[in-house]
């Protein structure tokens, strides 16, 4: 969803729209749209003329901050459940140590990026999401 926001900037964008150019469905989108808004990432306004639409500049959202607010849940193994899970082996075990070592490379990539750096393509992402022409130009 920040992505087809962030190719078009120029207006707000229908939910129905997004979800129709990703093929997924409405109900679904609008859950996202809804911690996306809280969130700050992302504004909705009523009314004819309204829509979603981005909250900030691209180059202002970091892409492991999105991650990080939006996944609840990062617990690869069970031993990394908030309640620490029920395996039997945990008291023994190193795989908690690799999975958290790999959790955390995993964030940091996503750390060193912004929205403004995955849609630099925009033309190509505007193809994709088979949007108007009129907003491939914009």
């Amino acid at each position: 969803m920040l992505i087809y926001l962030a190719i078009h900037q120029d207006k707000p964008c229908r939910v129905t729209d997004v979800a129709a150019s990703y093929r997924i469905s409405r109900n679904h989108l609008l859950k996202v749209a809804l911690g996306l808004g809280r969130l700050g990432y992302m504004t909705a306004t009523r009314g004819r003329t309204g829509g979603i639409a981005l909250a900030r500049r691209p180059e202002e959202i970091n892409l492991g901050e999105v991650v990080r607010k939006m996944e609840v849940d990062f617990a690869l193994t069970e031993c990394m459940q908030t309640e620490g899970g029920l395996c039997a082996i945990a008291p023994a075990c190193r795989l908690k140590r690799v999975a958290s070592k790999a959790l955390a490379a995993f964030l940091a990539v996503f750390d060193d990026y912004t929205l403004a750096d995955i849609t630099g393509n925009r033309d190509q992402l505007a193809g994709l999401l088979d949007l108007p022409r009129s907003m491939k130009a914009a």
